[in-house]
C-alpha cells in the first residue's frame, strides 16, 4: 500500500504534491476538482481495496490482481499466482496463470500497456491486460463489470467481452520480468486505456435532449387491420421519452449484445372497443406474437410465481402474455433502430430461440430435454448473425429491399 507521508503524482493529472485518498490510501489526487473526476471509476473498487487484506497472501508468489467478470457490474480484487518461470537464456520471470479465468478451451491475450494515452506519458510500471482471442466471436457475453467504467462518460467503446484480468509487471516497458501488486493508481491507468481504446465521440444528435431517436413499433393486430399499418413500422422519438426512464428489457436481445428498450403503447379506441370486428378474422386485435416472444424469459434463475406474473423458463411474463398491443423498440444506447433489425430479432426469439426453450422443458418427447446451458450457449451473437444472413436472403429472393446494415454496425 502507498506511503501516505511519501510525495507522489496525482493519478488523473499527474501533477506533483498530490493527496492521498483516506479510504484506499493508494490513489492520489492534487486537487477535489481530480478526485472527484476520478471517483465515477475509483468508487468501483475503492471500498473492496481498503479491505483487501495483504497478510493472507496466499504465498509469495501470488499478487494482487483485478478480475473484471462478465456478470457483475463492478470488477473484483484476486490473489493470482505468478510462478517463476526459466527463460532460454537463464533468466527467470514470473508468469501469472489466467487459464483458470479464461475459460476451457480458449486462447488468451496479454496484451502489455506500457503508456498512458491519455497523459500521454511511459507508465513507471507495466499493466499486462488478458481477455479471450477470439472473444468477439466465439460467443463471448459483454462485460458488465468493463462497461461499469466506459459508461461512465458518454460516447461509443470497445465491445470488451467474455472474462478479463489485468495485473502488473513492475517497471517500465514491456520485458520486465518480475510481477508487483495491481494498485488504485494502476486501476486509474488500466480506466484510461478503457476509456482511450477504440473510443468515438457520441453524435450531436445524441448530445441534445431534442435528438431524435429512430425506434421501431411492432403492430398489433388492431393497428395493422383497422389502419393497414405495417408489422415493422419506424418511429422516432426525442432522446427525454419515458421509454428511457420506464421499460422492460429483453434477455435474449441482451445475450447477444443488442440490449433493446422496450414499452406497450395504449390501445386505440376505435379497435379496442370493437373486439368482434369480422375484420380481426376471430382474433384479439391486441395479439401481438411477435412483442411476446421477444420478451420469452432465458434465465434459469427465475422461478414460476403467478402472484408475480412470472411463468419462469422459456415462457414469457403474463403481462407480455395478454392484452400486449402495440409495443415501441429502441436500442438502449439510442443507436439507430430500423424496422428489418427488429423484424429479425423477432423473428430469431421465434424461429431459433422458441424451439430450443420448448426443448428443454420436454415439449419435444421422448427426446431427453436439451440442458438450459446448452440454450444459452447457443443463443449468441454468431447464431443471430447466420439468422440475420438467412433473413436478408429471404428478402432478396422475394424482391424486397436489402440494402440495410447489421444491426451490429449501426
Amino acid at each position: 500500500m502507498t506511503d501516505p507521508n511519501e510525495m507522489g503524482p496525482c493519478i488523473v493529472c499527474n501533477k506533483v504534491d498530490a493527496r492521498i485518498c483516506n479510504r484506499c490510501k493508494s490513489a492520489r489526487y492534487c486537487s477535489t476538482t481530480c478526485q472527484h473526476a476520478d471517483w465515477p471509476t475509483h468508487k468501483l473498487l475503492c471500498a473492496s481495496f481498503s479491505k483487501f487484506d495483504i497478510s493472507n497472501r496466499p504465498t509469495d508468489e501470488h499478487i494482487r490482481a483485478i478480475f473484471f467478470p462478465v456478470d457483475t457490474e463492478k470488477p473484483k480484487l484476486i490473489w493470482l499466482h505468478s510462478k517463476w518461470c526459466d527463460d532460454d537464456d537463464g533468466s527467470r520471470f514470473q508468469l501469472p496463470e489466467i487459464e483458470a479465468y479464461m475459460g476451457p478451451n480458449t486462447f488468451s491475450c496479454r496484451v502489455p500497456i506500457p503508456y498512458n494515452p491519455v497523459l500521454e506519458r511511459q507508465l513507471s510500471d507495466t499493466i499486462q491486460l488478458c481477455y479471450r482471442d477470439t472473444f468477439l466471436f466465439d460467443g463471448s457475453k459483454p462485460n458488465s463489470s468493463v462497461a461499469a467504467i466506459t459508461t461512465t462518460k458518454p460516447g461509443q467503446y470497445h465491445d470488451w467481452r467474455g472474462p478479463i484480468i489485468a495485473y502488473a509487471n513492475a517497471g517500465p516497458g514491456v520485458n520486465q520480468a518480475t510481477c508487483k501488486d495491481f494498485d488504485m493508481g494502476d486501476f486509474r491507468r488500466l480506466t484510461d486505456y478503457f476509456l482511450w481504446y477504440n473510443y468515438k465521440p457520441p453524435p450531436a444528435t445524441q448530445q441534445s435532449n431534442d435528438a431524435k431517436i429512430k425506434g421501431v413499433k411492432i403492430n398489433c393486430i388492431g393497428d395493422q387491420k383497422m389502419f393497414n399499418k405495417p408489422g415493422f413500422e419506424a418511429v422516432e422519438l426525442v432522446s427525454t421519452d419515458l421509454i428511457f426512464s420506464k421499460h422492460d428489457t429483453s434477455e435474449i436481445t441482451k445475450r447477444i449484445g443488442l440490449p433493446i428498450f422496450t414499452r406497450r403503447c395504449p390501445p386505440h379506441s376505435k379497435w379496442a372497443n370493437d373486439l368482434d370486428n369480422e375484420i380481426f378474422e376471430r382474433k384479439s386485435p391486441f395479439n401481438n406474437q411477435y412483442a411476446t416472444f421477444l420478451h420469452l424469459c432465458c434465465d434459469p434463475k427465475v422461478e414460476p410465481d403467478l402472484r408475480a406474473g412470472s411463468l419462469g423458463w422459456g415462457w414469457a411474463s403474463m403481462q407480455w402474455q395478454n392484452r400486449v398491443g402495440s409495443v415501441i423498440v429502441v436500442c438502449q444506447d439510442k443507436k439507430p433502430l430500423l424496422p428489418l433489425h427488429v423484424e429479425a430479432l423477432c423473428k430469431y426469439c421465434f424461429d431459433e430461440i422458441r424451439p430450443l426453450l420448448a426443448h428443454s422443458i420436454g415439449e419435444y418427447e421422448p427426446e431427453e430435454p436439451m440442458g438450459k446451458d446448452a440454450v444459452l450457449a447457443m443463443t449468441c451473437r454468431p447464431t443471430s448473425i447466420i439468422h440475420w444472413h438467412k433473413l436478408l436472403e429471404e428478402k432478396h429472393e422475394a424482391g424486397e429491399d436489402t440494402d440495410v446494415p447489421s444491426p451490429y454496425d449501426m
